[in-house]
């Protein structure tokens, strides 16, 4: 639960004040399912390719400075933004 509130946080932090559109969906009901569904599976598919803390011997150690945390979730959002775009997704 921690690490899901870290990546939230990390994600509503350096998403800033942009949102996600998507030109090809243009009924607004349509677009809200779809982000939703959309936001929930590159979230998933981030937290998976780039998990949050070095892995040694099967357990999940957290990063023991700033910049390692920062640098993890960096690469984590950066992940989770490629699978929006492409996805159609685009920030405005």
């Amino acid at each position: 639960m921690k690490r899901l509130l870290l990546i939230g946080a990390t994600l509503l932090v350096l998403g800033g004040c942009s949102s996600w559109h998507n030109s090809n969906i243009v009924d607004p009901a349509d677009r809200n399912k779809v982000l939703a569904r959309d936001k929930a599976n590159c979230e998933k598919q981030a937290a998976q390719r780039v998990p949050i803390g070095a892995e040694e011997s099967g357990e999940r150690n957290e990063p023991t400075t700033y910049s390692a945390l920062f640098s993890e979730n960096y690469s984590q959002v950066s992940t989770y933004d490629k699978c929006m775009k492409a996805r159609g997704w685009y920030k405005k």
